[in-house]
């Protein structure tokens, strides 16, 4: 996949438009996984997401000119009630725990549990995040594999802080909602709005939204 300078609205590719959400507990990593992916950066200090915020990125894929709308939302219980509101219009989701928490890990099956209840077939993707604290690690790579085969989605580790396969977490969601499908699928369930149909219509506002409360990880 290309960088979003490589894409433009003139070029002649099929324009799609992916709808992703990043679900997780707090202080995952989530925020940092979307900003290292969209603008390239880490924040050195942890910034709370208050309810959800977005941004955009353009990748090239095949013929296929493809708008990821990625959101990137709160884990505190409180805002559980808007998280389970924003599924209903998502394509895709990746579940983010901190390989250092063990609590973060357990509840990702509660997140799971969530977007099943939901009943829309959403795509997932598992990440266990903060590889680069391996001394720390309380959640083994067998344990991934393990939740990865019961509710049969991909998983994988990454870093956001130094880049280990946070561009191959998104690039697999991505296969994973093009796997299977023919061109005139493809362009019927992800043909590219005039006009956003997300719930909520918040845009690349992901730091000014933000409260600084301490050191990011």
């Amino acid at each position: 996949m290309s960088e979003e300078e490589s894409c433009s609205e003139d070029d002649q590719r099929i324009k799609l438009s992916l709808k992703i959400l990043l679900i997780g507990d707090s202080q995952v990593g989530k925020t940092s996984l979307l900003l290292k992916y969209t603008e390239h950066v880490f924040p050195e200090e942890h910034i709370a997401t208050i309810g959800v915020e977005y941004k955009d990125k353009f990748i090239i894929k095949d013929n296929y000119n493809i708008r990821l709308q990625i959101w990137d939302t709160a884990g505190q219980e409180r805002f559980h009630s808007i998280t389970k509101n924003i599924y209903r219009n998502a394509n895709g989701v990746l579940f983010v725990y901190d390989i250092t928490n063990k609590d973060s890990f357990i509840n990702i099956k509660q997140w799971i549990k969530d977007l099943q209840n939901v009943g829309n077939n959403i795509k997932g993707v598992i990440i266990g995040n903060k590889v680069d604290l391996e001394q720390s690690r309380q959640v083994e790579k067998n344990d991934l594999e393990e939740v990865g085969q019961k509710y049969e989605m991909p998983f994988l580790e990454t870093s956001a802080k130094t880049n280990i396969e946070v561009n191959e977490g998104f690039e697999i969601l991505v296969n994973e909602l093009l796997k299977g499908k023919n061109e005139n699928q493809i362009v019927e369930m992800y043909s590219r709005k005039t006009r956003s149909d997300l719930s909520i219509s918040s845009k690349n506002s992901t730091i000014n939204n933000k409260k600084k409360t301490g050191r990011c990880c």
